[in-house]
């Protein structure tokens, strides 16, 4: 069992990959929907995910406000495995911040 961005994961592989624009917007979608769902505002929103079937990933994302303190977001492709062998393949060159920082903006300016 493997446990990441507030999931249990079991079975399965996450590979990440590059967060393409239709992932942030995704993810917003998500938060969009949570805000106009509640009386949450922005600042409230600790975390959100989209789910693509189009390219078969999944994206998170995670505020600064997070207690582990690693805002970002990450895309990953979900393969299926045996259990016992779950594992995330991260990628160091993909940049996290940007992304995040980018829904922010959308956010705040809407």
């Amino acid at each position: 069992m493997l446990e990441l961005h507030n999931f249990e994961w079991e079975g399965e592989r996450l590979v990440q990959v590059e967060t393409q624009p239709h992932h942030i917007a995704g993810v917003l979608a998500s938060i969009q929907e949570t805000l106009e769902m509640s009386d949450c505002e922005w600042d409230d929103i600790y975390s959100a995910y989209y789910e693509c079937e189009e390219d078969e990933t999944i994206t998170f994302y995670e505020s600064e406000i997070v207690d582990a303190g690693n805002p970002g977001i990450w895309t990953y492709v979900v393969y299926e495995c045996e259990e016992g062998q779950e594992t995330v393949v991260t990628n160091a060159d993909i940049n996290i911040i940007d992304p995040a920082l980018e829904l922010q903006k959308l956010l705040t300016a809407g």
